[in-house]
């Protein structure tokens, strides 16, 4: 059986919009047309400019999809009509873009990444400053936060990679013309950015990542001359620039074609004991790195710096990559900082201590991309304490028309400190002499710049927030994260979460668009523990099997037993699932859940045993079938029923709590799993009450 081909992925690479990537793109693609290469347009980028619209000839266009987006109608790639149309090329412009907050994938590189895997060529334009590891570069040289980008290994692995340039002067030309722009489309932000150092700057750092690139997929090509290779190793710890620290040593890996590992130092014997923002932190620290291709590992050391180091010798690390001290030097005790002990015990080793840039004083963009930093943006209205409700109205209807949603408006001292929050409603119906300080909210409800995406929806969802404010560690105000963007972590959350507990792994796409290979690995490691985890019911089953062939009648309600205990113990693990999802419930609220649900499963298996003794005498008053100990059975039923039922209500309530305190997901507690776990118990309950109850008259 052959396998599919994949397709070859062809970059137009610039240094900055206007070089002429798409023309250069629509060019090519034109020429493929004309050699009787099949290949259709999926999505074309025109920013309005009816040249680039006219560029595209002939080529057929494959309608994109119509999604609904904050409010209105926007376009995005459709990739199932492409597939299904099968070409053998397809031009996607812009790879870097988002898709919107309900696509299947967050990314347009990942379905560019589909449309390879079903053998479909694809030619696609992409910026420098698109490539995720020069976010900082990119912030130091510009001052733009770039949200939208792409993995550097992607960039590397492209087939081909066409310079498309023009001279920095020549560009701001077309800037001033308005051909890169249609009107209005130009901002004060991006004025700035098309200054000529600045395009310099850009045009230079394209020109040496292309080289790199392809000095990279020599490299791999080529059989390694010098065994002792450069492995250079990353410091990671809980403090958002370890984003930035990542980010530069990937470069430099690039650069060096040298291997990369993120290496965490923990002094808890248990990672898992070490404090839960820490521990977080970390982890999506470590979940960057493995974006960007670089190898991760958990050490326990009590000394970072001697742990490290030994480390690096065992496993031939050559560079260290760490931050600045951030702490002034000790005065009474000089060296015992981190990085003095560590260059002082790392003889023989290159260390690098990286500090953070910036750009005109600011603080750099560091935050990994599930952090509240990278979802936050600035599209919010800042207001004076001191200025009145009238004023406050017409501040924010100037501001209107820059800011694309607005749910309220935030009060800032003079060095941004977050004050409070007023309302529409609040400044509608308030007297518009009076000044905002008397009216707004205190600010209660934020989240600091290193949260996750989880702890942003818990507090959107149990406050019914619109947006939600986020600060830094002196309580100043650096963006907000909307409405929008917490509705795709809930749907990103719930969609995992209801997969985890039907007994599988989550799927990493549409239904439809998922391969049988990923389908089957997805489903058949849960299924396989599972069907273990049945094999205990028959060993079960076979060591009662005496009872079973005394009292034949028994075996009629085996089915009864387990389903109920099951169902019960289902009940209880999806209501604690969703409870800690939402954050209405902690690890320490495990006495009261247990308390309540003791009572809830007892009060249930009274009510489920009453109806199975009813079932029991009324078929014996009609048809007389359990003979004449049929009040032994009907007693049996019934105490085997409330202790079943008792029993899976409390291991389906805590179990999510037993996960969670292990470090594990608690959606993996589910309901399959629970009621695989409570079969072989009612079995054993089952037949315990049965010894008990018909000793002496049926067995």
């Amino acid at each position: 059986m052959s396998h599919l081909r994949k397709g070859r992925l062809k970059i137009y690479f610039g240094y900055a919009p206007g070089v002429g990537k798409t023309y250069q793109m629509l060019a090519d693609a034109r020429q493929l047309k004309a050699s009787e290469i099949d290949i259709v347009i999926g999505f074309l980028e025109t920013h309005g400019r009816s040249d680039i619209f006219d560029c595209q000839g002939a080529l057929e266009v494959v309608a994109p999809v119509q999604v609904t987006h904050r409010g209105g109608v926007t376009q995005e790639l459709d990739l199932a009509a492409i597939v299904e149309r099968k070409p053998q090329a397809c031009v996607v412009d812009e790879l870097a873009h988002a898709n919107v907050s309900n696509a299947t994938r967050p990314k347009r590189w990942a379905d560019v990444q589909a449309l390879r895997e079903s053998g479909i060529d694809v030619l696609t334009t992409l910026d420098v400053q698109s490539l995720a590891s020069l976010t900082d570069q990119i912030w130091h040289l510009t001052g733009l936060r770039v949200r939208e980008t792409v993995p550097d290994w992607l960039f590397q692995e492209a087939d081909d990679i066409v310079i498309v340039d023009v001279t920095p002067r020549a560009l701001i030309h077309r800037l001033e013309r308005g051909v890169i722009f249609p009107e209005g489309g130009k901002t004060p932000e991006m004025s700035s950015f098309y200054s000529e150092p600045t395009l310099d700057a850009l045009r230079e750092l394209a020109l040496r990542q292309t080289a790199q690139a392809l000095e990279a997929r020599q490299a791999s090509q080529t059989p390694a001359l010098d065994s002792r290779s450069e492995r250079i190793l990353v410091n990671v710890t809980a403090h958002p620039a370890t984003a930035m620290l990542l980010r530069r040593a990937r470069r430099v890996a690039d650069f060096l074609h040298a291997g990369c590992i993120a290496v965490c130092v923990h002094a808890q014997r248990d990672f898992a004991s070490m404090p839960i923002l820490e521990r977080q932190a970390i982890e999506r620290h470590l979940r960057f790195a493995e974006t960007l291709q670089i190898q991760t590992a958990l050490i326990q050391g009590k000394s970072p710096a001697h742990t490290l180091v030994d480390y690096s010798r065992k496993n031939g690390i050559t560079q260290i990559f760490v931050q600045g001290d951030r702490e002034e030097p000790k005065r009474f005790f000089p060296g015992w900082q981190f990085t003095d002990q560590l260059v002082q015990q790392g003889r023989g080793l290159e260390i690098t201590v990286v500090a953070e840039p910036t750009h005109e004083g600011s603080t750099p963009f560091s935050y990994p991309e599930d952090e509240a930093g990278a979802l936050m943006h600035s599209g919010y209205v800042r207001l004076s304490p001191d200025i009145t409700v009238g004023a406050a109205i017409a501040e924010i209807r100037r501001e209107a028309a820059s800011i694309e949603m607005i749910h309220y408006a935030y009060v800032l001292d003079e060095s941004d400190h977050l004050l409070g929050v007023v309302s529409f409603r609040q400044l509608l119906s308030a007297d518009r002499s009076r000044p905002l300080r008397e009216i707004m909210r205190p600010a209660s409800f934020f989240v600091s710049e290193d949260a996750d995406k989880q702890t942003i929806a818990e507090l959107a969802a149990r406050h019914r927030l619109l947006a939600v404010p986020v600060v830094d560690s002196e309580h100043r105000l650096k963006g907000i994260v909307n409405s929008v963007d917490i509705v795709a972590i809930v749907q990103q959350a719930a969609s995992e979460d209801i997969q985890k507990m039907g007994g599988m792994e989550a799927l990493d796409g549409a239904y439809l668009e998922v391969t049988f290979a990923q389908m089957v690995r997805k489903r058949a490691g849960w299924l396989a523990i599972l069907f273990l985890g049945e094999m205990l019911t028959a060993t079960a089953m076979s060591y009662y099997s005496d009872e079973i062939s005394k009292a034949v009648v028994l075996a009629l309600f085996l089915p009864l037993i387990i389903s109920s205990g099951g169902n019960s113990g289902s009940q209880a693990t999806t209501l604690v699932i969703r409870a800690m999802a939402l954050g209405e419930i902690r690890l320490r609220d495990w006495p009261r859940v247990i308390s309540r649900e003791l009572m809830t499963g007892l009060a249930l298996g009274v009510f489920l045993g009453i109806i199975g003794i009813s079932r029991i005498l009324l078929w014996q008053a009609t048809r007389g079938t359990y003979g004449p100990h049929y009040g032994l059975v009907a007693l049996t039923i019934g105490c085997s029923l409330v202790g079943v039922v008792l029993f899976g209500t409390l291991a389906g309530s805590m179990l999510p709590f037993i996960l969670r305190r292990c470090g594990l997901d608690p959606a993996s507690a589910s309901a399959p799993f629970v009621a695989t776990l409570v079969d072989v118990t009612g079995l054993i309950i089952y037949f315990t009450v049965a010894n008990f109850i018909l000793r002496g008259s049926m067995l």
